[in-house]
């Protein structure tokens, strides 16, 4: 069978960021007199039986003086700009590091939270502005926090089955067009896009082993649109949580399946924890990263945090994980890496999969 993976990763980040500062005193006074949802008061009987839940609320118990929780920056869009025009950034660096010629690229798959507009995919536009071939499949996905992990995943099923040649994935994040300043959720997010080239590489290369799961009763913990009405209807569109008792159980669920979907990824990878070099964990919170890393057992893999300076780019938080660690040399060709993220739906998955091509 023909081993799939990534040949390499392009992001963009806007220039403008936006430091802790930037919301008045008064606003941030009152976050620390209202807790956010209150996700990190004591853990309930029934939830003190998950080891991930005890490890979540003591995370957060550590952060609970903070009013931007361990946030300190984070990249912001300029006014004019669109979630395409960071796409196309991010997909024409990613195209430029792969070294294949575009017309091998094929399959575009999009992902993003705030489309230029509705019902015309993002996908559309960046597949005309880098020039790709007319027979490509091009498919806007809404995979939420979860979209890397999720459009790598189709993307190797499509290769290998002879429907592409090299794929072209995409996400993006513009969440802070969707928060409003007095909200303390407008301090977690920030802007930026990501790009991934993937196609055919080395046998053991590539996807190795994968797991999924889906729980539709919890799709009201977040979700985007305009409160007490339809999202069509008169008002801005922002984020908020419908039912807090969703989103308390979003979290502490989907922490603690990340240790059973990885050993899942990792039974299918025919790999042992011990052979794991990196751990992308999704940057959803500060202390994300750190307890799911635990909870998975492995605590000796390299790791890269990118919520204190980013905040959480929601779809494109691995990519950009991956595409610093590579930058920073702690991660390199030939390592294992193991991957978590969760979204709101709920939808979690987690990768093993091995870096690099296997080319030399």
């Amino acid at each position: 069978m023909k081993s799939v993976g990534i040949h390499s990763v392009g992001t963009y980040l806007p220039t403008e960021v936006r430091t802790n500062d930037w919301w008045p005193e008064a606003v941030v006074g009152r976050w620390s007199e209202k807790s956010s949802g209150k996700l990190d008061r004591p853990a309930e009987k029934q939830e003190a039986e998950s080891e991930g839940a005890r490890l979540v609320v003591a995370a957060m118990a550590e952060l609970r003086d903070d009013p931007f929780k361990g946030a300190r920056e984070r990249r912001v869009m300029p006014e004019g700009m669109l979630t395409s025009d960071m796409e196309i950034a991010a997909a024409e660096q990613a195209i430029q590091r792969s070294g294949l010629d575009r017309q091998d690229i094929d399959l575009v798959l999009s992902s993003t939270s705030v489309p230029d507009h509705l019902m015309v995919p993002n996908g559309c536009k960046i597949h005309e502005a880098l020039g790709l071939p007319r027979r490509s499949f091009v498919l806007q996905m809404d995979g939420a926090c979860n979209a890397f992990q999720m459009q790598l995943s189709l993307a190797k099923e499509m290769i290998r089955g002879g429907r592409a040649k090299n794929a072209l994935l995409v996400q993006s994040a513009a969440t802070t067009r969707l928060m409003r300043p007095e909200d303390p959720m407008s301090a977690w997010f920030g802007d930026g896009a990501a790009a991934e080239v993937v196609g055919p590489v080395a046998e053991g290369f590539g996807l190795l082993g994968q797991a999924h799961e889906a729980d539709g009763s919890l799709y009201e913990g977040l979700v985007c649109g305009i409160p007490d009405r339809r999202w069509y209807e008169s008002g801005a569109v922002q984020a908020y949580i419908i039912r807090p008792e969703l989103s308390r159980r979003l979290l502490l669920e989907s922490v603690q399946q990340s240790k059973t979907l990885f050993e899942s990824a990792l039974i299918e990878a025919g790999l042992q924890k011990k052979d794991v070099a990196f751990y992308a964990g999704h940057q959803g919170f500060a202390w994300l990263r750190k307890v799911t890393q635990r909870l998975m057992g492995l605590e000796h893999a390299r790791t890269l945090d990118t919520f204190p300076w980013a905040g959480s780019l929601i779809g494109a938080n691995l990519p950009l994980i991956l595409d610093t660690a590579a930058r920073e040399g702690l991660l390199q060709p030939g390592d294992v890496v193991a991957s978590f993220s969760g979204a709101s739906g709920a939808l979690v998955s987690s990768l093993v999969f091995r870096w690099g091509t296997g080319s030399t």
